[in-house]
Formats: C-alpha cells, sequence, structure tokens
C-alpha cells in the first residue's frame, strides 16, 4: 500500500513545482481597471499594478487588444512640459528589474485605448494583452469602473 502511495506523490509534488514555477514565469498585474468614459468617447485609459516576481529582467515592449474593443492600445506615460501636462507613448518599452513593479496610474504610466468602438461603460470589463520580450505575454480582464478622483488629465 506504501509503494501505492509513492507514484501519486511524487506525481502531485512535482506538479506542485511545475505549477509554482510556471506561476513566476512571468509578470503580475493587480489592481486594475479601465476607467469608465462617456457613451461616445473615442479613447480610454487602464491602469494597474505590474510586478515582476521572477529572477530575471522583463522588459514590457507593448500592449493590445481586440479590435472589437479599440483599434489600438498603446503604453503612454504623463510629463510635465512647461506648466503644461502631456502625454506620449512609449515605444522603448518599461523594463521591470527582479522583484520590481511599477504603477499604471493616473498622472503617471498607463495604457491608451485608442479608437474605441464604443464608449467603457461601468460595470463591463476590458481584455488586453501585456507583450514582453523575455517571457509569455500576459492576457488581463479588467473591470471598468467609474473613476472617483476628480484630477485627471486629458486623453488624446
Amino acid at each position: 500500500m506504501r509503494s501505492a502511495r509513492l507514484p501519486a506523490l511524487l506525481f502531485f509534488s512535482f506538479l506542485s513545482c511545475f505549477l509554482s514555477s510556471h506561476a513566476l514565469a512571468s509578470a503580475v498585474v493587480s489592481e486594475g481597471y479601465a476607467r469608465a468614459t462617456f457613451p461616445m468617447a473615442k479613447t480610454g485609459a487602464v491602469y494597474f499594478s505590474l510586478e515582476n516576481p521572477t529572477q530575471k529582467t522583463l522588459r514590457l515592449s507593448g500592449v493590445s487588444t481586440d479590435s472589437t474593443l479599440a483599434d489600438d492600445a498603446q503604453i503612454h506615460t504623463t510629463f510635465l512640459d512647461g506648466d503644461v501636462m502631456r502625454m506620449r507613448e512609449v515605444k522603448d518599452g518599461i523594463t521591470l528589474a527582479p522583484g520590481e513593479s511599477v504603477a499604471f496610474a493616473p498622472g503617471g504610466y498607463h495604457v491608451m485605448l485608442l479608437g474605441l468602438t464604443k464608449g467603457l461603460e461601468e460595470g463591463g470589463m476590458v481584455t488586453l494583452t501585456l507583450v514582453f520580450d523575455e517571457t509569455d505575454n500576459v492576457v488581463v480582464t479588467l473591470p471598468i469602473k467609474k473613476d472617483e478622483k476628480k484630477a485627471h488629465h486629458h486623453h488624446h
């Protein structure tokens, strides 16, 4: 009886190790949401925290979404130019060292959805694919929420 349990124990130990290492094979997204827009909006913003739990440096090189949501998705940053807040696309990507995290938040990094097919309605969901150079892409589905904060930058 003891020998019959050994193969099962070994299998589940192997499976546990495999799943643990696979779970840490790429970046982790948390606390994410897309900000609700008005019905005819052509742009939207998505925010989240991105963490690198791996032992290697990761580079987020891009983001995409299905064409039924928007024509394009881009990583953007916000910066102060004199007295004016401006945005620009981050074309070089974002590098995360092992254990590092970065916030995609109003006034900083964020994902811009360009050419929305319809406004982002509170209670809905958006799906993004985060594209990494060194590891598997990460697909996330995030809720659309009304943003209570009133101080936001203007989207293109």
